[in-house]
């Protein structure tokens, strides 16, 4: 036999599964159907990683690649849509990550942003 204590809480707790179990079908039938989220493309929201070398080379995603490409590159990415980061080499003068800034704003069509430099 169970304690007057225990009946209390067994009976709201019976209750309410009850309760939520008779409401599942009116929640199903409601006409909402799930959707899934639109997916977004990851490469969209990360920025091109550019860096720029002490010897003056430039890399773009970890690959090394010439001036010249990398100008068309960021002249036919729409930069709204995947910013750029220059990554500057810690030897280089401030001089020279202003002007390899400056050179990749002229290029892009978008923003282009120093990123911090990581320190080790």
């Amino acid at each position: 036999m169970l304690a007057p204590a225990l009946l209390a809480p067994l009976a709201s707790s019976v209750l309410l599964v009850c309760t939520a179990v008779a409401a599942l079908p009116a929640l199903l039938a409601s006409g909402v159907e799930p959707r899934l989220p639109t997916r977004v493309d990851p490469l969209a929201i990360q920025p091109l990683l550019v860096v720029r070398s002490a010897q003056g080379r430039w890399y773009l995603e970890g690959q090394p690649i010439a001036g010249s490409a990398l100008a068309r590159l960021l002249a036919a990415v729409d930069n709204r849509q995947r910013p750029v980061r220059l990554l500057a080499s810690n030897s280089l003068s401030i001089a020279d990550v202003s002007a390899a800034l400056a050179w990749l704003r002229r290029q892009s069509r978008g923003s282009v942003q120093l990123e911090p430099a990581l320190l080790p």
